[in-house]
């Protein structure tokens, strides 16, 4: 079934080119930034539901990522009790320099492969982010 071989090995992937070594945070704090990057603001609870870890634990990882100043958390205006958790721009030059050394894992192995499969890759690619936008769109 093309669904499941297609998040199978999509989720493989990312797994494997997200190690880059040297580097002191775990996958999901990636993910959390790019989210944050991606959406906007959010609540920790939210973020801890999204990345499926208890709120605590995202809570901690908040923590660290505002002691690197890669985030910024300010009350909630809809709820004054709650905060609201953004990127910073050196949340962004962080998530983006992780990102070309992920890149930078990979390249070598396209560079291996024919124009045909690479340009293959940049196709799938397109469809892949078509259809990740449809899935995320909560209106459909």
């Amino acid at each position: 079934m093309l669904a499941l071989d297609l998040t199978r090995a999509s989720g493989r992937f990312s797994r494997i080119a997200g190690r880059v070594p040297g580097v002191g945070y775990s996958l999901v704090a990636w993910r959390v930034l790019a989210e944050l990057e991606q959406s906007g603001s959010a609540r920790v609870s939210d973020l801890a539901q999204q990345q499926r870890i208890s709120q605590p634990s995202m809570t901690g990882l908040v923590q660290r990522l505002e002691g690197e100043r890669w985030v910024e958390r300010r009350a909630d205006p809809d709820d004054r009790r709650a905060s609201l958790v953004s990127i910073t721009a050196a949340g962004r030059s962080a998530l983006d320099d992780y990102r070309r050394m992920a890149a930078a894992r990979v390249s070598p192995h396209l560079a291996e492969l024919t124009d045909f499969d690479r340009a293959t890759l940049a196709r799938a690619v397109e469809l892949m982010q078509r259809i990740g936008d449809r899935i995320g769109d909560p209106s459909g």
